[in-house]
């Protein structure tokens, strides 16, 4: 059952993703942005190739075309990009909060450019999740944060990448996706790593986030170590968002990547001491009803359809 599946494979990637960003977070103090990418794309490449090579075909990794599968990359290394540049002065959730528009997008830009039919009740549950994401974030007990626009930027360029999936890449491998986005992005890491030194940046600015302004660090243990799990977790987390794409309607699909949102709660909790009020509570409510509620309706639309 395409529904079921769909769900259980956004389940597993949100979980992936949370993770993953929570490290990143945690690299954040002491790492570089660029060096990351350009050792965890390193990395994950590695892994592909060998699993390819050892498990399944070599054609598995490789796309059936380029442009298409690169594009996307484009869309997703930016998004990734601005997401992690604002991590070392937002929490997680805040991060998440504005990326989490992406949903949002994905339902308008797949109704204009794929002219997928949207029903109120998948409008309203996008609706509902939101409003969740927002009591979840409490915005209103903070001051206006400019750097908020970087991880809002970065959901509006994922939602671009998520509809050239469903809408140009749907028969491609879903490896081969993931090999080819971390091609573009070990590129881009590794550019910037040579660049950035050279490049005439006042101190000042370069020391306002040296996470972004960064190029290549004393490689430790743990920074080793941390860029390991991310790597893992992206692969994990990428191809079953994948998956979960090609297997049905974008529209059904975004708003279940809403229950982020759930894990990046828990564990700005369980490491960064962040205690869940009340109101909190009921916006992680919000979030998952709206993911149960566009699956049922959806069921129940497929349902109605089979019958008449």
């Amino acid at each position: 059952m395409p529904d079921k599946k769909a769900i259980l494979f956004m389940f597993l990637a949100t979980f992936g993703f949370a993770v993953q960003d929570a490290v990143v977070k945690i690299l954040s103090v002491t790492g570089s942005l660029w060096q990351l990418m350009l050792l965890r794309a390193f990395l994950v490449i590695i892994i592909l190739v060998v699993w390819a090579k050892s498990f399944v075909r070599s054609s598995s990794i490789t796309p059936l075309g380029w442009f298409w599968p690169i594009l996307r990359g484009v869309f997703m290394s930016f998004a990734y990009t601005l997401f992690y540049a604002s991590l070392p002065f937002v929490s997680l959730s805040e991060a998440a909060t504005c990326f989490f528009t992406a949903p949002i997008f994905v339902c308008i830009f797949s109704s204009i450019f794929l002219k997928e039919t949207i029903g109120w009740t998948r409008v309203t549950a996008v609706i509902v999740g939101f409003l969740g994401v927002l009591l979840i974030i409490q915005p209103e007990q903070s001051e206006v944060n400019f750097v908020l626009f970087l991880p809002l930027m970065a959901g509006i360029s994922y939602a671009f990448a998520v509809v050239i999936t469903r809408g140009f890449c749907k028969e491609q491998p879903s490896l081969s996706l993931t090999f080819s986005h971390n091609i573009l992005y070990a590129f881009i890491g590794f550019v910037m790593v040579v660049i950035l030194p050279t490049l005439p940046i006042n101190d000042q600015i370069r020391d306002t986030n040296l996470f972004f302004y960064a190029g290549w660090v004393p490689l430790t243990r743990e920074i080793l170590f941390l860029i390991g799990v991310t790597s893992i977790t992206h692969i994990i987390a990428m191809t079953a968002t994948i998956r979960a794409y090609q297997t049905v309607e974008t529209s059904f699909v975004a708003p279940l990547e809403y229950f982020y949102l759930v894990f990046a709660s828990m564990i700005d909790f369980f490491i960064w001491g962040v205690v869940l009020a009340p109101s909190v509570a009921t916006g992680i409510i919000l979030v998952v009803v709206s993911g149960v509620i566009i699956s049922i309706r959806e069921q129940i639309k497929k349902t109605r359809t089979s019958k008449g």
